[in-house]
């Protein structure tokens, strides 16, 4: 297309600004770029077609999934509110809460990446829910003043993301509450594990293993980095080889993936609640739905 539009338009070495400029303008009216455009959109809207024709209710069914993790708020706000030991775990509880919910914010924002076949962006996102599961299960078992402190550090994150420029005084108190490095380290908070690479540590804390090598493969993705995942496409089962980090099983897992962390999140925030049997059947109905979406997804 560059090639074309070159001979058309001409070099910019041999025109000036102003008049290369106007040619170029001319050529993005013309009919000719319509042409090579809707070619480059083909393929993405190949992609909605096999969706939607094999499967109309796809994302009905995720709608529906994404629906009932939501729901699970109101069962637990419910229960909390009838509680007698609510100063036990009220900042737990609203730690966790606002985790939560920021990651099925994050996964609604994953439906037209899903619904386009985009899924190794939609790995991206994956990596904040992560993220929020890992956290949010390192505070459910620990102590109440340090889910405070993970509260009360949203201060600091809006001042750094504000630009506010602290006082001396401000400056100590802060570094009193959460340590010299408050302003570098947003992990902080989490006082009974000192020291670098404080995520991992919480990963190991609570014995995540499960989901941490599909964390790596969307660091990979998204960072810069010298490991090159130009192969690693979602969904392919042919893109791994012998020499990748991640097997072809891995590479195909991307909404299994998905589901199991929402899944475990979900029966996180259901702990609050006391009705077992309420318990119990909010934990059948979300993990058999997430299957048959996850069972759908992988004929695809």
């Amino acid at each position: 297309m560059i090639t074309e539009m070159l001979k058309e338009i001409g070099s910019a070495k041999t025109k000036d600004d102003k008049e290369f400029l106007k040619e170029l303008n001319l050529y993005l009216k013309g009919e000719k770029l319509n042409g090579v455009i809707k070619s480059f959109w083909s393929n993405r809207e190949t992609n909605n077609a096999k969706i939607n024709e094999k499967y109309p209710n796809l994302i009905q069914q995720l709608s529906l999934y994404y629906l009932l993790l939501q729901d699970v708020n109101g069962f637990v706000k419910a229960s909390f509110e009838s509680k007698k030991n609510k100063d036990e775990i009220k900042n737990r509880l609203n730690a966790c809460t606002k985790l939560y919910n920021k990651s099925l914010q994050v996964f609604l924002d994953m439906f037209g990446l899903l619904e386009s076949g985009s899924g190794l962006n939609a790995f991206l996102l994956w990596r904040t829910i992560y993220e929020n599961f890992v956290i949010s299960k390192y505070i459910v078992n620990g102590s109440e003043d340090e889910a405070k402190l993970f509260n009360e550090y949203e201060v600091v994150q809006k001042n750094k993301l504000l630009g506010i420029k602290l006082s001396k005084e401000e400056k100590l108190k802060f570094a009193k509450k959460f340590g010299r490095d408050y302003d570098s380290n947003d992990l902080c908070w989490a006082k009974n594990l000192r020291g670098k690479r404080l995520f991992i540590k919480i990963v190991r804390n609570i014995k995540e293993k499960k989901y941490y090598k599909y964390f790596l493969l969307s660091s990979y993705i998204g960072r810069t980095s010298s490991f090159s995942v130009n192969n690693v496409i979602v969904y392919n089962d042919k893109a791994a080889n012998k020499s990748s980090v991640f097997s072809a099983d891995d590479v195909t897992k991307g909404f299994t993936v998905f589901i199991g962390v929402l899944n475990e999140f979900a029966g996180l925030m259901i702990e609050y609640l006391d009705d077992k049997k309420q318990k119990e059947t909010l934990v059948k109905m979300i993990t058999h739905l997430g299957k048959q979406i996850d069972r759908k997804w992988k004929k695809y």
